[in-house]
């Protein structure tokens, strides 16, 4: 009989193979033509509801039916805290009962998309980004159960070349984000009712190797400077008492982050890397800072009181390498005439990607930029888009509708050069009084 453990890493190898033969064959293309054959745009994507509804696919003849270990998986993660497919309702305060792509089916049809009103190319290439938005919540539940695996981080190395595979040419060339870190980030970044389990989950990264750690953590660095900045400009009136007071457990993962990229930041000194090298862990280290950089400068606030170890680390990593971070951090200050990841704010990165997917199904035109992109400085897409277009986009979809809004009308996204080059000055200024000679 098999163990617990075993069963469980067995239910993720079976997911994860299952992907992999779905992503590296045609049975996208199988599953889209079975739907598309007759009927109307919105009978296409019911149809799709329907197969994603009970996670069984029909590509041709053959049936893909994970509805057991999915069930499973899900399970196992909800133990753990965490509800990965499906939405918090902020007004029942509850999960929803039907998960996130069949959400965005009824969106779109109780909006009356205008991909769903007859334009048949244009049904099709919804149902095709559909399709994919389903896969990748997939491929999020799993990267959520890696720790179930013998080895960790080859799960994540063999779902970020699942990544690449659900965003390559059998797909329908909408880029949703770049590497399984950010499928972490995916599932962890909407609400979630318990705050302990964000620590389990920062012990659990503390597993991976050490590349992946510092992958994990410049993400987690850019999203939650994106987030706790839109507080402290949007919500929280610029008092950081207030924001720490209502992210209690954003703040040890923000902790875990910046120590990480601080580390990765001397061990580059160290090496002998050029400041160019270390270009991505100077920016993201920045990112890190500037979320709340009165928190690191001596006086850890309540939320890190039973972290005091890691803190001291930071704290004296900071003060003994200071010049070199601030000189650093001067060629990355924000110019209000180039797209600069700290003019971004944002709510959720949950709501950010979900906003994205939602304006590429109502134009029926997959977006060619992953989130990712949005988290660093300007740099030539090599297609026609740019990041600063997109983060202005987001902004007048989240401004659109009154419902879009958060507190006191705030704007869920934002984009503000201006508020960028301040959090710039502030975050340098802080360091520089705080841990200066």
């Amino acid at each position: 009989m098999r163990s617990a453990t075993e069963e469980t890493a067995s239910d993720v190898a079976e997911l994860i193979d299952e992907l992999d033969r779905l992503l590296s064959s045609d049975d996208r293309a199988l599953i889209l033509a079975g739907v598309t054959a007759d009927g109307s745009p919105v009978d296409w994507i019911g149809r799709l509801r329907s197969q994603f509804a009970r996670h069984r696919l029909r590509p041709g003849d053959a049936v893909s039916d994970v509805r057991g270990v999915v069930s499973r998986l899900d399970a196992r993660t909800w133990a753990d805290g965490f509800k990965v497919l499906h939405a918090w309702n902020h007004q029942t305060h509850e999960f929803t009962t039907e998960i996130v792509p069949v959400l965005m089916i009824d969106f779109l049809e109780r909006v009356e998309a205008p991909a769903l009103l007859g334009d048949a190319e244009a049904g099709r290439t919804t149902a095709a980004i559909l399709l994919d938005y389903y896969l990748l919540h997939l491929l999020t539940l799993c990267a959520m159960r890696v720790w179930d695996t013998p080895e960790p981080t080859a799960a994540l190395d063999r779902l970020t070349q699942l990544v690449e595979h659900l965003q390559g040419p059998n797909g329908s060339g909408h880029h949703f984000v770049a590497d399984a870190e950010t499928l972490l980030i995916y599932a962890l970044s909407q609400f979630h009712p318990e705050e302990q389990a964000y620590d389990r989950i920062i012990a659990r990264v503390r597993l991976l190797e050490w590349d992946r750690q510092v992958s994990f953590a410049r993400v987690s660095a850019a999203v939650l400077s994106a987030h706790l900045r839109w507080g402290f400009w949007l919500m929280y009136e610029r008092d950081p008492v207030k924001m720490r007071r209502d992210n209690v457990g954003d703040y040890p993962w923000l902790l875990n982050s910046v120590r990480t990229l601080a580390r990765a930041f001397v061990s580059s000194l160290e090496s002998g890397e050029s400041t160019e090298e270390r270009a991505s862990i100077t920016q993201a280290l920045l990112q890190g800072l500037a979320a709340d950089a009165y928190a690191f400068i001596g006086r850890p606030p309540a939320a890190l009181a039973d972290f005091e170890e890691d803190y001291e680390e930071l704290v004296d990593i900071l003060r003994s390498h200071l010049n070199a971070i601030l000189e650093e951090f001067e060629a990355q200050k924000p110019d209000k005439a180039r797209y600069a990841p700290l003019a971004l704010h944002f709510n959720f990165p949950h709501n950010t990607l979900v906003a994205i997917v939602t304006l590429a199904l109502l134009e029926a035109r997959p977006q060619p930029l992953t989130l990712n992109d949005l988290f660093v400085p300007q740099f030539d897409t090599g297609v026609d888009e740019s990041q600063e277009h997109l983060a202005r986009t987001l902004m007048a979809f989240s401004r659109g509708s009154p419902d879009r809004l958060g507190y006191r009308g705030a704007m869920l996204v934002a984009y503000d050069p201006l508020s960028g080059l301040r959090s710039f000055t502030m975050t340098r200024d802080t360091l520089r009084k705080g841990l200066g000679d």
